[in-house]
């Protein structure tokens, strides 16, 4: 049987209505300053998958004011098995 981890990202999308410009963004653990770009963010996804990380679900949301948007990105991947790695 398959386990697996899982692991969760908040990418914030800052929107400026009025300008029509977006501003990416993505916190990413161990770095002090977070990625900013569309690009950025998206070289950040690509990272993980290739790390083994598949995204499975993304929610999206806004505040109240609907001008700061976030979404939470929802990866998994498999564990291997120390047991199952032994005996192939």
């Amino acid at each position: 049987m398959t386990r697996w981890e899982y692991k969760f990202v908040q990418i914030d999308i800052n929107l400026s209505p009025i300008l029509r410009l977006a501003r990416w963004g993505v916190q990413v653990a161990g770095e002090k300053k977070a990625r900013e770009t569309m690009e950025n963010v998206e070289r950040y996804i690509t990272e993980l998958g290739a790390e083994g990380w598949e995204l499975v679900a993304v929610v999206s949301g806004s505040e109240h004011t609907g001008i700061i948007t976030r979404a939470i990105l929802f990866l998994k991947r498999p564990i291997e098995d120390a047991s199952a790695a032994r005996s192939s």
